[in-house]
This record gives structure tokens, C-alpha cells and sequence, in this order.
């Protein structure tokens, strides 16, 4: 058992550090900015976890950009009323076309196609009930901070995208990461769902072609430029998934052993597999709405 768990153990580290390598150049730390105009305020809009849609900016009056920070309050306050995932789909559609009043749906992306991408309704419907099945009679609480398969919601500061990375090295590390499990054996649950992940990827990737489950969302990060320090994220998360209601608010970090790795920082990873669209202000905080396969934060940094 313990030879398995180091073979295990070594294969993961060398497929970790090739995924860390193909995710670092494609991050994406977008600036919006004030205009010189005083009464014009630039927000950039992109789409995450798809492919063939461009990033789309535009400028907001300030009345303009007062309504719409107020209308994302509410939408958030409206989320934490929610007591199931049902209840919240409704909410997050209406976002959809709130956005769109503002003109800040991704470039190219219809009001339907947007609504299917923050619900996931884009899935095969057999996929969605196999991955409950699965894992619904599974998986323990694992915290408050902690969600599978689940719609996911906030605004927080030091939040960046990664991804979609080089899609056909992530498919090889994972058809890599899949027979190997295959071959020594499940040791638990969360090995079937590594597998299940995996099959699930290569299917959208080679068959449907259009979605990369791999984009993931970044909740602080370490720097290291002259010397070290940690930063957190600031803000508030909704997710309604397999794991019930969950909200955080405060200061917290990225908890997923993904980390985004660049030539100064580390950005810790808080949401696998998130598709869904991401707002920057000119603070350089970012309103996000979604659906991730994994979201995992807390208050201290990964070790």
C-alpha cells in the first residue's frame, strides 16, 4: 500500500508540474481602468471555461456603473435567500439579462447561450444524473467552505482566471492521471472522482469540442519579488451544489492543489473546472457567476 501511495504520489507531482507550467501563461489578469472622462468608467467582461468568445469592455456612466454595482448587491442578497440549487438557476438567468442591458455579455454570446453557460444547462442531462449518483450518497461534509458540482457566485479582490490552458496536454496528463488509477486501484471515493473528472473532460474537449472544464478560479496569492508575502482575497462566495448552501464572507484563500504558478507569485485555486463569466472593476475586484465541479476556500493559505 505505501509503494502505491509514493508511485501515486510521483506520478501526480510530475503531471501537477507540467499542468502548472501549461496554466501559467495563459492567466489572465485583465485591467480596467477609470477613462480620463471623469464621468465614464471602463469594465472588461469575459467568458470563462468556453471557447470562441472574446473579452468585451465598455464604458459605463457613473450612474450607469452606480446601478449596476447595486444590482449585483442585490443579486448576491437574493442568492443567500436560496435554500436549493433550483431556487437559485432563476436568479443567476435574470443576472444574464441584466448584463446584457449594460452590454456586458462576452463578445459574440447570445443571451441564451450565456444562461446556459452560468447554469451548466450546456451538459448532456445523462452526465449531470451520473455525477450525482455517484458521488451524492459519497461525500461527507468536508466544511463550510467546501462544494462539488455546484453554481457558484461572489465578488471578491486578488481573483484571477486561468485557463482554458493547452488543451491537448491537459487531456494527455489527465488519460495519464485516469489509467493510472485504473490500473492500481480506487484507495477511496475521491480516486473514482479524479477518473470521473477526467472522462468527463476529454468528453467535452474531443467530443463536444467546445467547453474546457480546466479554467479555474484564482482566491489569493503568495509573491516572492525581492521578498515574500501573502495576500488574501476579500469579498463573499455563494455555492449551491452536492454539498448544500454555502456562503463565506471575509478574507480567504484558494484551497485546491492546482496552484497557478508565474514568474513572481503563486495564485492559490479555489474553483476546478469553473465556467461561467467574470467581471473586473476598477478596483481591481471581480464580480463571477458559474458553475465549478469543485470549489474549496479557507481562511489560512495552503501550506
Amino acid at each position: 500500500m505505501k509503494d502505491t501511495w509514493m508511485k501515486k504520489g510521483l506520478v501526480v507531482s510530475v503531471i501537477l508540474l507540467f499542468i502548472g507550467v501549461a496554466i501559467a501563461p495563459t492567466i489572465n489578469f485583465s485591467v480596467v481602468k477609470a477613462s480620463n472622462d471623469n464621468d465614464l468608467v471602463e469594465v472588461t467582461t469575459q467568458a470563462c471555461g468556453i471557447k470562441g468568445f472574446g473579452n468585451t469592455t465598455v464604458k459605463l456612466t457613473r450612474e450607469q456603473y452606480n446601478d449596476l454595482e447595486q444590482y449585483l448587491v442585490d443579486f448576491r442578497a437574493r442568492l443567500n435567500q436560496t435554500t436549493t440549487r433550483e431556487e437559485a438557476i432563476p436568479i443567476f438567468k435574470e443576472a444574464v439579462v441584466e448584463l446584457n442591458k449594460y452590454g456586458l455579455l462576452p463578445k459574440g454570446m447570445s443571451v441564451e447561450r450565456a444562461q446556459n453557460l452560468v447554469t451548466r444547462t450546456y451538459l448532456n442531462n445523462k452526465i449531470i444524473k451520473f455525477q450525482e449518483k455517484l458521488l451524492q450518497n459519497h461525500l461527507l461534509d468536508l466544511g463550510n467552505n467546501s462544494n462539488f458540482l455546484c453554481l457558484i457566485a461572489g465578488k471578491a479582490s486578488n481573483c484571477w482566471v486561468a485557463g482554458p490552458i493547452m488543451t491537448g496536454l491537459a487531456s494527455i496528463c489527465y488519460i495519464f492521471y485516469a489509467l493510472i488509477y485504473l490500473l492500481t486501484g480506487f484507495d477511496s471515493i475521491f480516486d473514482a472522482i479524479v477518473v470521473l473528472f477526467s472522462l468527463i473532460f476529454i468528453y467535452q474537449n474531443f467530443v463536444d469540442g467546445r467547453i474546457n472544464f480546466f479554467s479555474l478560479l484564482t482566491f489569493g496569492s503568495k509573491y516572492s519579488y525581492e521578498y515574500e508575502y501573502v495576500v488574501p482575497a476579500v469579498g463573499s462566495i455563494y455555492t449551491a451544489g452536492l454539498l448544500g448552501i454555502k456562503n463565506y464572507n471575509g478574507s480567504f484563500f484558494g484551497k485546491i492543489h492546482y496552484p497557478v504558478i508565474t514568474l513572481f507569485n503563486i495564485c492559490y485555486t479555489g474553483a476546478f473546472g469553473f465556467t461561467g463569466i467574470k467581471i473586473l472593476f476598477p478596483d481591481y475586484s471581480s464580480q463571477f457567476l458559474g458553475t465549478a465541479l469543485r470549489v474549496n476556500i479557507d481562511d489560512t493559505p495552503p501550506s
